[in-house]
């Protein structure tokens, strides 16, 4: 998969925040629904084992339900898991173009896991309406005298069909948790460009911790998801006929919702303490403690359901729930951009050659400027480099950037306020070129004044 990232242009500014952006959406789409699924078809199958041990038709119908819901067509499955598992991929190639990191092949990989799990499990929802019209077929010609061999063939067909939608449904939870785990692994090392050269093998991958507290995050959605999407597309819609049956279903239910709202705010704890220097910001927290609230909200939803088992509650519950799920997904899509700033300076400067090698081809004139020009007309207003003005002499700021002028180039193009004892610097509204430019100028002329001080 990695060639995805050779295929990639490189992009400027808001074509790179428009690939965040997207890659957010992807995920906000993607990660509940694949964790709907995996969870609803778990409890499909305890109801169907239930169902042939008990010869219980309510239980049967209860895991066709269970399994209806979010495998209702094949173009939920395209529009809810393949497209935007898909979209990612791309996402995750063009923010990482010209580095090691292994996201896209990880990535690439869970898309092939989850899209054939996704298959086998559609397989396993179309072997409960084969199933369904075999024992109406059976139970008609019990109604006659003579069954001879087509009951037996009957008989013989419907034990296939068991073993057929065991494996397919086996299978496809295994391979829906594998995706899922590789897809975690691809969202924790592109928040982490300091893993982008370590960790370059699976077995880096296991041994990380970043990654595994992110699969445990997505767990933990996945649970929550399943409890109140149960409550509120099953267990709330019921028909008296079926409340005996559903009971059970609903204590399941609400078990799984209770024990995702117990452990997702540990593990986003555990998640934003283990970011990285360079994903660190004040909105990620923010938006991290606004998920939190909401999901505090819909436990508070869930309490009311089952003291009243109140259908609103339910639906309350659920689309809270989800509305704090996607607060935290925009919140690991906000620690992709603000890690991933400082490559997104390199891969802008390098459009922006690019474009400007191209207008040189055609012909078309080029107005450029020195850096030395960028920096008299825009920053010495507020910096001088051996004086503190409004802002602080570069002398006692610019050295820590030494060799890594790409930080410097990223700081330019999205300042960040560090020293409380100046004000804010505003965007100087550069493009990544200029900045780039300008930098290199300030960077020469800190280095040569230093050099003269030391002679």
């Amino acid at each position: 998969m990695e060639f995805l990232k050779d295929i990639a242009l490189p992009q400027s500014i808001e074509h790179y925040k428009l690939v965040v952006l997207i890659a957010a959406i992807s995920s906000m789409i993607f990660l509940p629904y694949i964790g709907f699924v995996l969870g609803s078809i778990i409890l499909s199958f305890r109801y169907r084992i239930q169902a042939r041990k008990e010869n219980n038709v309510q239980a049967l119908a209860i895991a066709y339900q269970l399994a209806e819901v979010p495998l209702k067509t094949k173009s939920v499955l395209l529009f809810l898991g393949i497209i935007p598992g898909a979209s990612l991929i791309f996402s995750f190639a063009q923010i990482l173009q010209s580095t090691p990191a292994i996201s896209v092949t990880l990535s690439g990989f869970g898309f092939l896991c989850v899209a054939i799990g996704l298959w086998l499990l559609y397989s396993y929802k179309q072997t409960f309406r084969i199933q369904g019209f075999l024992s109406s077929y059976r139970t008609l010609l019990k109604t006659q005298k003579e069954k001879g061999e087509t009951a037996a063939g009957i008989e013989h067909y419907e034990a296939e069909n068991t073993q057929t939608y065991a494996r397919s449904g086996t299978y496809g939870i295994i391979l829906l948790l594998v995706g899922i785990f590789l897809y975690s692994a691809a969202f924790a090392l592109t928040a982490n460009p300091s893993s982008w050269q370590e960790t370059d093998s699976i077995f880096g991958v296991l041994m990380s911790f970043s990654v595994w507290i992110k699969f445990f995050v997505i767990l933990a959605l996945s649970a929550g998801s399943t409890g109140f999407g149960v409550l509120y597309f099953i267990v709330s819609k019921s028909t008296n006929e079926q409340e005996a049956s559903l009971a059970a279903l609903k204590k399941i239910g609400v078990r799984f919702s209770v024990i995702a709202l117990l452990v997702l705010p540990i593990t986003l704890l555990a998640q934003v303490a283990s970011v990285s220097d360079e994903a660190i910001s004040g909105p990620l927290y923010s938006l991290t403690g606004v998920g939190l609230v909401l999901f505090f909200l819909a436990a508070h939803f869930l309490y009311g359901y089952q003291r009243s088992a109140h259908g609103q509650s339910a639906a309350a519950g659920f689309f809270v729930f989800l509305l704090a799920a996607c607060i935290n997904i925009t919140a690991d899509s906000l620690d992709i951009g603000t890690a991933t700033r400082g490559h997104a300076a390199v891969l802008s400067a390098q459009h922006e050659k690019n474009l400007e090698d191209l207008k040189t081809s055609l012909g078309v004139n080029i107005v450029t400027f020195t850096g030395e020009d960028i920096y008299n007309a825009k920053c010495s207003a507020c910096h001088l480099f051996d004086q503190k003005k409004v802002g602080p002499p570069y002398l006692e700021t610019i050295p820590k950037y030494e060799g890594k002028k790409s930080e410097l180039v990223s700081f330019i193009l999205n300042p960040v306020k560090k020293d409380p004892t100046y004000p804010p610097m505003p965007n100087q509204g550069l493009r990544p070129a200029e900045a780039d430019s300008v930098g290199s100028y300030i960077l020469r002329r800190v280095a040569s004044l230093l050099s003269k001080a030391v002679k």
